[in-house]
């Protein structure tokens, strides 16, 4: 295959007889692309860094990734790759059947922007007030964009189904559950995903084993009391000493009421109560989130700040009532997967390097719920620089091709490694 000769990869062997000097379409296509014969489509530089920095000039919030949706299917319409009819508003499910026998595989990124107003002083930048891709995911889309191209350029060579899936709404969540809905996706055996990491140069790619990104659980605590006077406070039911003393509590929650040691953050970011100096208010309020890398910790946590709430529940004369909120699971990479990329990381342009899990979450972990699926998710070095969702973030766009040919040919291999299975 093209992509793979190019980084050092073995030819796959053809079944048939095929020999080097036959007819066959799909070698003779490759023979005149290499020859020049052809156009240099989308691998071609030029023509991923224009598609990248379109879509970096045309950012869009979760659900209203219309043009975006329209661009992501022109593209896929000229490179002749199909795309399933889904219902979905934005968004969409790209297919690249193989010629050969095998399972379905899925490649996801997401293209949905943040409502940051950006401060990069790109000539690109964002042509939309108050929206910007300070997340990478103009880089998500452009990469797999590539990958799809790459995979259809060699879909002969290609074992079973490959998915590609531009999905909306990550950044609100809730865009990886409305792909899920759709059906189309019940039968994939391994989900592949991927996101910019500013903290790595470009060149380098995090592959590990295990936990990877947090499970996001949001919780709020409505205290109610008795209003009055401040001067007069024995006239009724002050909801603030309740309210300070349970975000006191709540910081108190350690590893010695855990099970065991893992990673957690637990973090009070919303606290309000009254709104002048010479009134007690009747109500007092906070909100706050709790991430987790383990399944048993996320519970143990939700339920000491339950039995906070309910210890401080009717003291003086205070009602504490609590909401909490189920995000997203953690996403744990499977070992055998991340072994495999390993393997194909020594082949490629891309260096491994390690970072340890980051505590923000992803809707990625939905897609590990598809029954006796397996999943991976890793972290594409984009050039050092600002932190995600930051007015200043930026993708050095020279990391897209490279990511694109990693997970074509990840994709591939990956499918000829299981059809058999």
């Amino acid at each position: 295959m093209e992509f793979m000769e190019i980084n050092g990869f073995n030819k796959p062997e053809k079944t048939g007889g095929i020999e080097e000097n036959a007819e066959n379409e799909g070698i003779k296509r490759r023979k005149e692309r290499k020859e020049g014969k052809e156009g240099k489509g989308i691998t071609a530089k030029d023509q991923w860094i224009s598609l990248f920095q379109w879509f970096h000039r045309h950012p869009e919030l979760g659900y209203e990734e219309f043009e975006t949706t329209a661009k992501i299917k022109e593209v896929l319409q000229e490179y002749h790759i199909e795309t399933v009819p889904s219902g979905l508003k934005t968004g969409v499910i790209a297919v690249i059947r193989g010629s050969r026998k095998g399972k379905e595989i899925c490649l996801r990124a997401d293209i949905d922007a943040l409502p940051v107003k950006e401060d990069t002083c790109l000539e690109y930048a964002s042509e939309k007030e108050g929206k910007m891709h300070a997340c990478g995911h103009d880089f998500h889309t452009t990469a797999a964009l590539c990958a799809a191209a790459l995979l259809q350029e060699n879909k002969e060579d290609i074992h079973g189904t490959v998915y590609i899936i531009f999905q909306p709404a990550e950044e609100i969540i809730g865009g990886a559950e409305e792909v899920l809905r759709t059906g189309i996706l019940d039968h994939v055996a391994e989900f592949y995903g991927f996101h910019a990491e500013p903290s790595l140069e470009v060149g380098e790619i995090s592959c590990e084993a295990g936990g990877v990104m947090a499970a996001v659980d949001q919780f709020s605590i409505c205290m109610t009391g008795k209003g009055c006077h401040g001067a007069t406070p024995w006239l009724g039911n002050n909801p603030i000493p309740v309210l300070t003393a349970l975000v006191n509590d709540i910081y108190q929650i350690s590893g010695e009421n855990m099970a065991q040691p893992h990673t957690r953050v637990i973090s009070v970011t919303h606290v309000e109560a009254g709104n002048t100096w010479n009134i007690i208010p009747e109500q007092g309020y906070l909100e706050g989130t709790v991430r987790t890398l383990d399944a048993e910790d996320r519970k143990q946590v939700k339920k000491a700040i339950h039995e906070i709430t309910d210890k401080w529940n009717g003291k003086n004369g205070i009602e504490a009532v609590i909401k909490w909120h189920d995000g997203p699971d953690a996403v744990i990479n499977d070992r055998e997967l991340c072994a495999f990329a390993n393997e194909i990381l020594q082949y490629g342009q891309l260096s491994p390097a390690h970072l340890p899990p980051a505590m923000a979450g992803e809707d990625f972990s939905k897609y590990a719920a598809v029954k006796n699926a397996k999943s991976l998710y890793l972290k594409i070095g984009t050039g050092a620089g600002p932190s995600l969702h930051n007015s200043r973030f930026c993708v050095n766009p020279e990391a897209i091709k490279m990511t694109a040919e990693f997970f074509a040919q990840l994709l591939c291999k990956r499918a000829a490694e299981i059809s058999e299975r």
